[in-house]
């Protein structure tokens, strides 16, 4: 089985140059002109990380980077996001066109700053078993579970102070993220609602392939199963760690990271070694991406054991 998943991150990596590979193609140009006047102020470094901004700017990156690479490319088995990148990969696999899927985006990311409650922010957590980790974290939110032992929590900025205390005590690597909306958790249970509400009033393709549904990791193989995904995805843990298993599971052993940035690939190789993952960061240009996945492809296979 020489099939490959395409996988679209979240906020965390955003900077000016991360729109260069796109913009330097037609095709990735023109799809970054339907975004308005976003990009040009990303790459002036505006307002990179202001939820507002940062969650349609990532969705214009993915649209216009895979854009540049698909008609390059075979078609991908799987296609999966992580937090906002869910939306990037629905619309990816054809479900919205890029305008769409933008305005989607908008929509999604005016919600939950609506429906955020004052002082809120998030924590990513490493070292200590998920279960140990949301018990010395009382009063916080489990956001999002990237491993065994690598958690994201939400919730008020005091409260994440406290925990942030106890759980390098017990010697967990912390990091505060620049983030001020407490997503994933029932904070936002409000948002989710309106946005399932506005989704569900609009026209969604079938996916050219399955996408990969962010809390569990269940194929969603029809475009009616956008709406309660993405929904319930706003106010719901991610479960990160069920995405990576079920595309080893699949067969899939090659993954592309549309970008900016490595983190996917980098959790995907860790995880699990025998996985070949890269992101488009990594490439200068559509035909070095494409050689490497020609390449990349030719060298599995078919599907092995399982983890």
């Amino acid at each position: 089985m020489r099939q490959y998943a395409i996988v679209c991150p979240g906020q965390a990596n955003q900077s000016p140059a991360m729109f260069d590979f796109a913009a330097a193609d037609p095709r990735g140009a023109a799809v970054l002109q339907s975004f308005g006047d976003l990009v040009a102020r990303a790459r002036q470094g505006q307002g990179l990380f202001d939820n507002a901004f940062a969650q349609p700017a990532l969705v214009a990156l993915a649209s216009a980077n895979w854009a540049v690479l698909q008609p390059q490319l075979p078609p991908p088995a799987l296609y999966a996001g992580y937090s906002v990148g869910e939306l990037s990969a629905w619309g990816c696999a054809g479900a919205w066109q890029p305008p769409c899927a933008a305005e989607a985006a908008a929509v999604r990311a005016r919600l939950m700053d609506r429906h955020t409650p004052p002082g809120c922010g998030m924590l990513a957590v490493r070292g200590l078993p998920v279960e140990t980790l949301t018990a010395l974290a009382s009063g916080t939110h489990l956001a999002i579970v990237n491993d065994s032992d690598h958690a994201v929590l939400a919730g008020a900025d005091a409260d994440l102070v406290a925990a942030q205390a106890r759980l390098r005590a017990r010697g967990a690597w912390t990091r505060r993220l620049e983030v001020q909306v407490p997503s994933h958790t029932a904070l936002l249970g409000d948002a989710a609602r309106a946005f399932g509400a506005w989704l569900a009033r609009r026209p969604t393709n079938e996916p050219t392939a399955p996408v990969l549904r962010g809390i569990d990791g269940r194929c969603c193989r029809r475009g009616a199963d956008a709406p309660e995904a993405l929904q319930r995805a706003v106010s719901e843990t991610i479960r990160w760690e069920d995405c990576m298993r079920a595309i080893v599971e699949s067969g899939v052993r090659v993954v592309l990271e549309l970008g900016p940035g490595r983190s996917l690939s980098e959790m995907f190789m860790q995880a699990y070694p025998g996985m070949v993952a890269r992101s488009v960061a990594d490439f200068r240009s559509a035909r070095g991406v494409a050689d490497w996945l020609a390449r990349a492809l030719s060298s599995q296979a078919g599907p092995q054991a399982g983890p």
